[in-house]
């Protein structure tokens, strides 16, 4: 390879610069999951759960195939490590998570903009509600901070910075929402600001579980919980209850929900300050990353290779 070809494609280190790095993760998990689309099809099998796990299976193969053999890294570098105080953070932001729903559910039923209806015919079919819509809010929950908050975005962080990595995934984290019904600027603009809270919750503890835990608390406390509209979706199937909501819409949010609405921003940066400011969230000692240098595997075996 001549130095200029080397140059446009390998760092001074001599590992693959992370455009090339980026380009690769999508290109592969296209085609895994279309591959993986493809098989669901030809065993006539469908449904939300086939979905879900599709998805996060092809996701999750290229994450592995990345993290272990291109960036000769631990599988677990990505944001999986499991280390202690892993339990404090999935505890602490399921907690986060479901008080901020609740000062938003708060306010408006105090200025008498909500009111509520019990839609479960029983305890039981509560129950079944509840699990189930854990689940799913949770593999959901999941896949998405694995695509947003994973190997595309600690790549790009390596490449040009924290602070611009987490803007620009901000952005496409809102895009990716553009099409829900009822979305508004206002809307746009939480969901941006949302990307940016979580991103901030993985770069504070350098692992994925404290954004995972943040995002399936917010999205299962908004739509069982409380029974709002969630990203514009009604989601009738995940509620106990039906919230009906009145008033202004740059307050409520509107039919897209409390995240169209400036309730759901401050409760966002709020949150954002907390995790910045507290002591409760910190990196491990000897928290593996993408960037840690010291722990590249050699030739895809060493400590953490069996990860």
């Amino acid at each position: 390879m001549s130095f200029s070809a080397r140059v446009i494609f390998l760092t001074r280190h001599g590992d693959l610069r992370s455009g090339w790095r980026m380009l690769i993760f999508l290109l592969l998990g296209s085609v895994l999951l279309l591959g993986f689309g493809w098989i669901a099809y030809a065993l006539n099998a469908g449904g939300e759960y086939v979905q879900l796990a599709l998805a996060l299976g092809a996701l999750g193969l290229t994450t592995w195939i990345m993290t272990r053999l291109v960036s000769r890294k631990p599988f677990t570098a990505v944001g999986l490590a499991v280390r202690p105080p892993v339990s404090r953070d999935v505890v602490l932001g399921l907690l986060l998570g479901f008080l901020m729903m609740s000062g938003i559910f708060i306010v408006q039923l105090s200025l008498g903009y909500v009111r509520v209806s019990v839609i479960a015919p029983s305890w039981g079919s509560a129950a079944l509600v509840v699990g189930e819509s854990f689940l799913v809010f949770a593999l959901a929950a999941f896949f998405e901070e694995f695509l947003f908050r994973g190997y595309l975005f600690q790549t790009f962080i390596q490449g040009v910075t924290f602070l611009p990595a987490t803007l620009i995934f901000a952005i496409l984290f809102a895009l990716a929402h553009l099409r829900n019904p009822n979305v508004t600027p206002v809307a746009l603009t939480n969901i941006a600001l949302a990307g940016i809270w979580l991103s901030f919750a993985y770069m504070k503890t350098r692992r994925l579980w404290l954004p995972f835990a943040l995002h399936l608390s917010w999205n299962f406390s908004q739509t069982t919980v409380f029974g709002f509209p969630t990203s514009g979706l009604e989601m009738s199937r995940r509620k106990v209850v039906e919230s009906f909501v009145s008033g202004p819409d740059w307050i409520t949010g509107g039919s897209f929900g409390p995240e169209g609405g400036v309730l759901a921003s401050i409760a966002i940066l709020l949150c954002t300050w907390h995790i910045l400011k507290s002591s409760w969230y910190a990196t491990p000692a000897g928290c593996v990353t993408l960037d840690s240098i010291e722990d590249l595997l050699p030739n895809g075996e060493g400590e953490g290779a069996g990860a």
